[in-house]
């Protein structure tokens, strides 16, 4: 099975771009998906479709009129783009973050992707894939539902937005930008360090890099924007020894370090150089997250452990 993962893709359609090389990548990434659509049997969005989802359904209709048009199955679920986090924040960005006073299932992600964007779990393969969309102070239960889909002890591919343990161990990712649900982060962080010996991977964005760092034994991983920065996403290959994981950047995008976020501070010990900061280290792009019969150490494609 394959699956293309991708997330922060900052669709704009029918407004002004947020971003404005979202303009170039956004349609390049649907054009790569209709020429390879015959090779891939699964679409993951993992949060930020859209710039003002939560204050204009138009962009969410958008990104899912596309989705449809590849004729993919798809899977999305939700960033603070999409469904403000928090009232702090919704007052911090009006007209891009909008607090919608309301259950998921009515905000205007939830009316359009359904309960399937909420929360939903799906066969990948012989894993247990477990999508969850999630707002800071989680009134909706959804860390309890999550803690009901683990109890089987199935292994689990988990994909959520937000990164929940420092990408890096400097620099503006060390501390940027968990506050948008520091409420839930430590409850999702007890649950996967419960959970870690079945939970094979957590899958997220937001922070518009790629890195792998652990939460336990569970690597916690990272994907780079398809709108800004490294415009890039993921390869899953699940094969019975595991699952290939392979990055790749969208082709023909000029000088992509030009909006690289907050450059000055982009560096770290095991990323001194600006490009090594957003785009990843080697084996930060090119890793097996091992079988279910196997440890959770990540190899790369050459043999070598993962850092």
């Amino acid at each position: 099975m394959r699956i293309l993962y991708a997330n922060d893709l900052h669709a704009f359609e029918p407004f002004e771009p947020h971003y404005p090389k979202a303009a170039i990548a956004v349609p390049r990434f649907f054009e790569y998906l209709h020429q390879h659509k015959s090779t891939i049997d699964l679409v993951v969005i993992g949060g930020d479709c859209v710039n003002r989802g939560s204050a204009q359904i138009a962009e969410l209709e958008w990104v899912h009129e596309q989705l449809c048009a590849t004729g993919i199955p798809f899977q999305v679920v939700a960033g603070n783009h999409d469904i403000a986090p928090s009232r702090a924040f919704a007052e911090r960005y009006p007209g891009m973050e909008d607090m919608e006073e309301c259950p998921l299932e009515q905000t205007n992600f939830g009316r359009l992707f359904g309960e399937k964007g909420i929360r939903h779990t799906m066969d990948l393969a012989g894993y247990k894939g477990v999508f969850l969309s999630v707002r800071d102070e989680d009134t909706d239960g959804q860390v309890a539902w999550l803690a009901r889909q683990l109890e089987d002890q199935t292994p689990t591919l988990l994909f959520c937005h937000y990164p929940l343990v420092p990408s890096r161990s400097d620099g503006f990712c060390h501390t940027w930008d968990y506050g948008r649900i520091s409420a839930v982060i430590p409850q999702l962080v007890d649950l996967i360090q419960c959970h870690t010996d079945h939970i094979r991977a957590y899958f997220c964005g937001h922070q518009h890099i790629n890195s792998v760092m652990p939460i336990a034994r569970t690597p916690q991983i990272v994907t780079g924007s398809v709108g800004v920065g490294p415009c890039c996403f993921r390869m899953l290959d699940i094969t019975p020894a595991g699952i290939n994981v392979t990055t790749h950047r969208l082709p023909d995008i000029p000088n992509w370090l030009e909006d690289a976020m907050n450059p000055d501070r982009s560096s770290d010990h095991e990323h001194p150089t600006l490009i090594a900061y957003h785009w990843g280290n080697e084996a930060e792009r090119t890793f097996t997250i091992p079988g279910p019969s196997c440890s959770q150490t990540l190899t790369q494609a050459n043999g070598r452990s993962a850092t």
